[in-house]
């Protein structure tokens, strides 16, 4: 067994005699609870000199444990994790200098904690997507519960129209949803409502914001936020105990509907120009003595541990009060700061977002949907000035006597009575529209559906009053059996929506309050017959997505194409590519005067490559592509906006390549000239080498050299070999995954000779090169690789194929728990 010695030397004054003698007595088993810390006093007989106590202890994840004494006794301190149950066996030693006097062995038994709740491992507080790259949201979602052996991850709540969220494991699950085009043109921010429920302790709540991030469009109103940073300064040095505030000012012409963004990460960016913040953790800021203020936790440093930490602050406006089509978005550049665990940093008052209990004054930061808590800790009734005193789930799962709920205690919350119309939460149970609504009530997370029946050629305007914004911010919405087709979200005690119906069918109004407001409303509803003015679609229907799009004729490497856009209504032609070439699209818009259409190119796997989304007659797309397929041209509305429109697309084939760039994904360039990839030894053409495949014999695959992802093809990364940064294909592998070449290992890791395979970044010099939640270790295979942390909890490694969580020494934080293969 590979062992860790953690040593504490006490001096002792010396009383005259020898210590020969010195014996440690013998030391009854003990037992242990998980999150409860151990004492065991430890004696010592006929001890007189200097003497000090030391422990050789079981490799275990994240094990803290401390020894202290004299030659009068000692005592031995432990508080076990989840991943510690079962019994372990230390070895107390007394010493003299370096000598071990006497030793005897400490068997514990760890037992799951008595009582323990669920505990969100994974989401985090919420994460942006960028739908240019890929079109879906995709989440894992993984519980941490003590003394359960199966947790029930459900929906808290109405999730958006078409998302999926599903358990697979008895503690994991996942959330996957692609976002209509009238989805994103509604909002920018989504809120997930999930729960975990060990059916021992009230559910543990939590809410996930997801930002869905897309190109900026020009010409819109208004100007973009201005983000001024207060503190920490850049390069600044930051020590606390309490996590590291970021404090920002923002200022804009019209004002933001939302709290300002925070993203940090502990890798330092490939492009710090531009750095890409999806890859971030993700923060929500909330008002602060005029400022907006928010707490980066304290990132698991011991003390006197700094940490470098990269930070961007993201500012969306209202500017648009239809949805956020036209919303203005200012990033601010990246900035850094030392983070250094110490002393500093005063305790967080009741109420204020927390992510450990430490944290607090109170010590006790209790979870909650919409994030945790400190709250004030009691010990029986009428200790709570507001709320009662009950069992109270914390941040590290530990169930406590605190004041709650939550939302009543901090507030958000408390009694709301609903209307009589309940249950209308969604279009299933949506109450018949037939006459004006003049008593509504939204409740926090409650929505109210109201069904129109159609016929064809309907026009529908909807009408949301009788409430005031400043006490609750109510917003509208108009959707069909598809989705949302208008939308209002403005800051007025005033909405309203309208959409032409060309079909016969069902329509839906949604109210809903915006982040858990409360208000009453009133609602009317207008369906008048409009045949003449409500839009007919187009022959070419039903084309509205990538796979149904139609197919067009081309003629010498040119097709023309038209049609007509109706509101929730894309339209998508197919343009095939053999090979590297240029694609040129022209649109012009009929009724560019009142209408707005843009135009999108996607490519194979339905990403977005290129778009044009100007206001006026024309809207046109040059760009070259290098992967032979399907692409596909789609034709949409801002909103509601609808037009006839004419288009063409020509497609001019290239016959030569600068840069692989240039060339298919199989292919790179070599002296103007595409060719296979495929490589061993030294084939590859200049700036390109044949790099370690992975653990698979076949050959590897040329990679071009580079520094950041953008310099690679779509498909690619810009990849970490021992050998270098070059280009490789990317996979879906994530850290610690089996792998057999790098192909297989997603972002910028390349595949391990380890058993199996394990997908890393290599040669790596310190751990600021490396991805949150990895260290900078020497693999035993002649270079470094950026390892899986397991303090947490062992099971995050391949246990079952040989791997185990052992303490190894990093290139610069010291011993750390990884998890790590044969070397």
């Amino acid at each position: 067994m590979n062992r860790r010695f953690l040593s504490l030397f006490v001096v002792l004054a010396s009383c005259g005699g020898g210590s020969e003698s010195a014996t440690l007595a013998p030391i009854s088993p003990r037992t242990a609870a998980v999150n409860e810390t151990l004492v065991v006093e430890l004696t010592v007989e006929n001890g007189s000199d200097a003497l000090s106590f030391d422990f050789v202890a079981p490799e275990l994840p994240g094990l803290r444990a401390t020894v202290s004494g004299s030659g009068g006794g000692g005592v031995f301190r432990w508080t076990p994790l989840a991943s510690h149950v079962g019994t372990q066996e230390f070895t107390i030693q007394l010493l003299r200098g370096t000598t071990v006097v006497d030793e005897q062995p400490l068997l514990i038994t760890v037992t799951p904690a008595d009582d323990a709740a669920p505990v969100f491992i994974r989401p985090g507080a919420g994460g942006s997507f960028d739908l240019g790259r890929d079109p879906c949201v995709r989440f894992d979602i993984e519980i941490r519960d003590d003394d359960s052996t199966e947790v029930t991850i459900a929906a808290r709540g109405p999730l958006p129209e078409g998302a999926d969220l599903f358990q697979d494991n008895p503690k994991s699950g996942g959330f996957e949803w692609c976002p209509s085009a009238d989805q994103i043109a509604a909002q920018e921010r989504w809120t997930i409502p999930m729960l975990a429920d060990d059916r021992d302790h009230p559910p543990t709540e939590q809410d996930y914001i997801v930002v869905l991030r897309t190109e900026a469009k020009p010409g819109c109103p208004g100007d973009p936020p201005v983000i001024a940073f207060q503190s920490p300064d850049n390069e600044a040095r930051v020590t606390s105990a309490t996590g590291y505030e970021v404090r920002v000012s923002v200022t804009d012409d019209q004002g933001l509907r939302d709290a300002p963004l925070l993203f940090y990460t502990t890798s330092e960016p490939d492009d710090p120009a531009n750095p890409d913040v999806t890859t971030f953790e993700q923060l929500v800021f909330a008002p602060s003595s005029g400022d907006w203020a928010v707490r980066i936790p304290s990132l698991g440093l011991e003390d006197g541990e700094e940490q470098r930490v990269f930070i961007v602050v993201s500012a969306t406006d209202n500017d648009d009060a239809s949805g956020a089509t036209c919303d203005n978005r200012t990033d601010s550049p990246l900035r850094e700061f030392v983070a250094v665990r110490g002393t500093g940093g005063s305790g967080l008052s009741d109420c204020e977002p927390c992510s450990e209990s430490t944290q607090c004054e109170s010590g006790l930061c209790a979870t909650a949907a919409g994030g945790a808590r400190c709250v004030p800790s009691c010990s029986g009734s009428g200790m709570c000035a507001v709320g009662s005193c009950g069992a109270t789930g914390t941040t590290e799962g530990a169930v406590l006597a605190g004041c709650g709920p939550v939302a009543e205690v901090c507030g958000g919350g408390g009694d709301c009575l609903d209307d009589g119309r309940e249950d209308d939460d969604d279009t299933a149970s949506a109450t018949p529209y037939a006459s004006a609504i003049t008593d509504g009530q939204i409740c926090s997370g409650d929505p109210d559906y109201v069904r129109v029946d159609v016929a064809a050629g309907t026009r529908v305007v909807a009408t949301l009053d009788g409430f005031v914004h400043a006490e609750g911010d109510l917003d509208l919405r108009l959707e069909d059996a598809d989705g949302i087709v208008d939308n209002s979200a403005s800051e007025e005690d005033r909405e309203e929506v309208e959409h032409c119906f060309s079909d016969a069918g069902a329509s839906f109004v949604q109210v809903l309050g915006y982040e858990g407001a409360q208000n009453g409303y009133r609602l009317n509803v207008a369906a008048t017959p409009d045949p003449v003015m409500c839009c007919a679609d187009d022959a070419s229907e039903e084309n509205d997505t990538a796979s149904a799009a139609t197919a067009l004729t081309f003629a010498s490497g040119t097709a023309d194409f038209e049609g007509t856009v109706c509101p929730a209504d894309d339209d998508y032609f197919r343009v095939p590519v053999d090979g590297p070439s240029t694609i040129d699209v022209l649109l012009f818009i009929e009724d560019f005067e009142s209408a707005d259409l843009d135009l999108e190119l996607r490519d194979p796997e339905d990403r977005v490559v290129g778009s044009s989304r100007d206001i006026g007659e024309e809207e046109s797309i040059s760009l070259r592509v290098s992967d032979p397929g399907n692409y596909a041209i789609r034709v949409f509305g801002v909103g509601s906006d609808t037009s006839a429109y004419l288009g063409s697309v020509e497609v001019t084939p290239d016959a030569s390549c600068t840069s692989s760039r240039d060339c298919p994904i199989g292919e790179v360039c070599n002296a103007g000239a595409c060719e296979a990839r495929v490589c061993s030894g030294s084939t590859c053409p200049a700036d390109h080498i044949c790099p370690d495949a992975g653990i698979d014999p076949t050959p590897s695959e040329c990679g071009e050299t580079c520094t950041i992802n953008a310099s690679c093809r779509s498909a690619e990364a810009c990849k970490w070999f021992w050998e270098g940064r070059y280009c490789g294909r990317r996979g879906s592998g994530t850290n610690g995954d089996a792998c057999t070449t790098f192909a297989d290992c997603g972002g910028q890791r390349a595949c391990a000779p380890w058993p199996g395979g394990y997908c890393a970044r290599q040669g790596c010099e310190s751990s600021s090169d490396c991805e949150s939640g990895t260290h900078c270790i020497d693999s035993g295979l002649g270079f470094n690789l950026c390892a899986l942390a397991c303090e947490e909890s062992a099971d995050v490694c391949r246990l079952s194929e040989g791997y185990r969580c052992a303490v190894e020494a990093t290139i610069d934080r010291g011993d750390r728990s990884v998890c790590v293969g044969d070397m």
